[in-house]
This record gives C-alpha cells, structure tokens and sequence, in this order.
C-alpha cells in the first residue's frame, strides 16, 4: 500500500511481561512497519523495540491499580501522541486474537476525537504467525495465556453494549 499520508504504528501488547513470544511477535511487526513508513512507534512497556533508528513513545501504566490500561484507554492515547505528531494514518500491529477490538477501539477514539486520520491493521505481517503462537502460557495475564481463557472474556466484551464497554474500560 502506498503511503501518501505521515504513518503512525499502535502497537498493542498480548500479555506480560514484555518477553513473552507473543508480544516479541508484535514487536517485530511493529517494528518491520515503522521501517517500511519511516514512522514513530506509540506502545505499552510489555513491547520491547531494539532499534535507536525509531522514535518509540511507551504509554504509561496505571500504577493505581496495577494493570495495565485497557484497549480503549491506550487507543485514546495514541490518537493524543498522533495528533501532536501530525499523524494522519496509524497502523496497528496487535495479536490476531486482539484485532478486532484495537481496530474498533482506535477507530472510536479517531471519531471521539473528531480528526481525520485513518486506521489499518498489519494484516499481512499479523497473519504470518499462526494462531496458537499469541497465546503464552508463561503471560502474567490469565486471558492471554489459552485461547479458552481468551474467548471466555472476549465473549462477553463482543457482546456488551459499546457504551458498557466504554463506561467499564474507562
């Protein structure tokens, strides 16, 4: 795909701590991107990005309470860090299992905003690892360490009103 705009990469953790295969995965692909586009790099402190070549802003954790902050919360910030970077397409690099909803979430947060910036997924790069890869069973975080334990929680996240889901992932 062509790049005509300034490029942005969201990477989304998949679990703790940083050097779980899953989130080595994401961060290769966060990585691969930011190189291709020349583009900053927007994540949490459980990616790890081993190149001085790219800015990497980490987004802070919520010490309060001692997780990290939701998909929602974490997309609200990225379209902060955009906006001050004069970003206008951002590319999420995410576990497959995790997709749907940082596409969703950061396209909310885009509109809650009100700027024009578009939004993809790292499709090709997301899809060359196979799906039982996302899942660590060494992660710090119960949801992310099966794919039953997954789809337990995402069940009812897929199902709840957007509004419930805003108000409960504040």
């Amino acid at each position: 795909m062509e790049n005509d705009g300034k490029s942005g990469i969201v990477a989304f953790a998949f679990g703790i701590p940083w050097d779980i295969d899953s989130n080595w995965q994401i961060a290769q692909i966060a990585l691969k991107k930011a190189i291709e586009f020349n583009a900053p790099i927007f994540t949490q402190d459980d990616i790890a990005i081993e190149n001085r070549a790219i800015d990497v802003t980490h987004t802070f954790n919520d010490v309060s309470t001692g997780n990290p902050p939701s998909t929602l919360q974490i997309s609200r910030r990225a379209v902060m860090w955009a906006k001050e970077y004069k970003i206008n397409k951002l590319w999420i690099a995410a576990a497959k299992p995790h997709l749907w909803r940082c596409l969703r979430d950061l396209k909310q947060a885009v509109l809650e905003a009100g700027i024009k910036m578009e939004v993809y997924a790292c499709d090709e790069r997301i899809n060359s690892y196979p799906e039982d890869s996302w899942f660590c069973i060494n992660s710090e975080q119960k949801h992310t360490r099966s794919k039953e334990e997954w789809d337990k929680r995402e069940g009812v996240l897929r199902r709840i009103p957007f509004f419930l889901y805003k108000w409960i992932t504040k």
